[in-house]
């Protein structure tokens, strides 16, 4: 079986080059794609892990729409399915590269795996456009490899077959990353200072709302002097103006380009708290323990917060240094965030995906 494994953004790169190397060391036909969506962030990732791909697109625009970047796509993955005619497609969770591989997929009758299927806020404008594309990729896929238990049983409940269980590849990937060792010049800068590092890009959340959570940050930071916030910012042009215009005066923050995979997971472990509106770090957080205040108003990783590791704060200014200054000045409120939790995966989902792959007609 030929099988075209996708890959377009930084977090897909991350949690599929696990599953990337463990078919390639049990000898199947598998070919690596870059979609080009998040470009060289997602090549900084597939070059930690020491792989090249066997296709490369050139998918992204300056200001571009998600429909340019989606009708770019499907023709992009139109004509590649054309040319070496896969057995099947491997997507990744909820971007638009993972959606218009496997609607690519399905018009051409090639099966899809869709990996971190199931996951779910039933609110299609939250995460956006992230919620749609799941669901939709989960409605052309083949076969579902459920992160969770509450993942498999919601895509039971909407009446999937051919689901399992296996465990989140985030969680393989630190295996490759995390060293009890590390140093770098950003810890350096915090000179003993607890750590808080930090991460936005919601598209849902750009405007007021990425604004109002910056200002609840900065209000947090300006009475908290022994924090150091590290912000590896976005690429995004909004995410980025807005940072710089609410944090230029405030000297307790390392503002920096995105980092190398290795630095961000051996920062992340060495943090204090998270404040982030993403999804994956909710995974890893959990995993190691760390706090988590989420900048958004659901999650589809319920089993983190149910964990206590993750607590919904919002995009409001006043909530979210209340939040913050609430757990950090209770050492019983931070200790219950502090579990470590092992919903996501035990580090082996690579390896049962692999297996199940493999044992395919």
């Amino acid at each position: 079986m030929r099988i075209l494994l996708v890959v377009g953004t930084r977090p897909e790169a991350i949690k599929m080059m696990p599953l990337y190397i463990e078919l390639k060391e049990r000898g199947a036909d598998v070919l690596l794609c870059s979609s080009g969506q998040h470009a060289s962030l997602a090549d900084d990732v597939i070059r930690f892990f020491n792989c090249v791909p066997d296709y490369r697109f050139d998918a992204m625009r300056q200001g571009q729409s998600l429909m340019e970047l989606s009708l770019r796509l499907l023709n992009y993955f139109d004509m590649l399915i054309g040319k070496i005619s896969p057995d099947m497609i491997l997507v990744h969770g909820d971007t638009t590269t993972a959606f218009c591989a496997a609607l690519s997929a399905f018009y051409s009758g090639v099966r899809v795996g869709h990996v971190e299927a199931g996951l779910r806020t039933y609110d299609k404008s939250a995460p956006f456009p992230e919620e749609f594309n799941r669901v939709s990729i989960d409605a052309l896929s083949d076969f579902h490899f459920a992160p969770t238990d509450r993942a498999a049983a919601q895509l039971g409940n909407e009446g999937k077959n051919s689901v399992f269980t296996v465990g989140n590849t985030v969680i393989d990937a630190l295996s490759y990353t995390l060293d009890e060792g590390y140093s770098s010049p950003i810890l350096d800068c915090a000179k003993k200072r607890d750590v808080l590092l930090m991460s936005a890009h919601r598209r849902e959340n750009l405007g007021r709302k990425i604004t109002e959570s910056f200002l609840g940050i900065r209000d947090l930071l300006l009475s908290r002097e022994e924090l150091f916030a590290v912000f590896p910012m976005h690429p995004n042009p909004e995410v980025r103006w807005a940072a710089h215009r609410v944090f230029a005066t405030v000297k307790n923050i390392k503002m920096c380009e995105p980092l190398p995979l290795y630095d961000f997971h051996n920062i992340l472990s060495r943090s204090r708290l998270v404040i982030t509106d993403s999804g994956g770090i909710q995974e890893e957080a959990a995993f190691l323990g760390i706090p988590v205040f989420l900048l958004r108003d659901t999650t589809e990783r319920g089993e983190a917060e149910e964990n206590g590791n993750v607590r919904l704060v919002g995009t409001e200014r006043v909530r979210i240094k209340h939040e913050a200054e609430r757990v950090l000045s209770d050492p019983a409120e931070y200790e219950k965030m502090t579990r470590h939790s092992c919903a996501f995966g035990d580090g082996h989902a690579s390896e049962k995906i692999a297996k199940i792959l493999l044992s395919i007609p």
